[in-house]
């Protein structure tokens, strides 16, 4: 099942490169800010039902995802990719911050 998330963010990011970078961050920032509220509720949440539900096909997180698919250095370049990503996505709420 995380195959097909990888899969889903992979072709969406594709797409979105094309049109502008800010709609990558936004779009990778918020489908992980999603897996970490998914993770929160699966692990605080007292029916195992649900959890478990969360548990098996929800990845915890993006870097949970790159570290299940790859190895090595390459692992290591995607999780610092991922680290600017983050790091953009902050400018761009700092400065949006300080518009208003």
């Amino acid at each position: 099942m995380d195959l097909i998330v990888v899969i889903l963010v992979v072709l969406a990011a594709i797409v979105m490169i094309f049109k502008k970078i800010d709609g990558f961050v936004y779009y990778i920032c918020l489908v992980d800010i999603f897996l970490r509220i998914l993770d929160f509720i699966a692990n605080n949440l007292p029916v195992s039902f649900i959890s478990n539900f969360i548990n098996t096909y929800f990845p915890d997180n993006f870097d949970s995802i790159i570290r299940s698919y790859t190895s090595g250095i390459f692992t290591v370049v995607l999780i610092w990719l991922l680290l600017i990503v983050y790091i953009i996505f902050d400018y761009y709420l700092v400065r949006a911050f300080w518009k208003k």
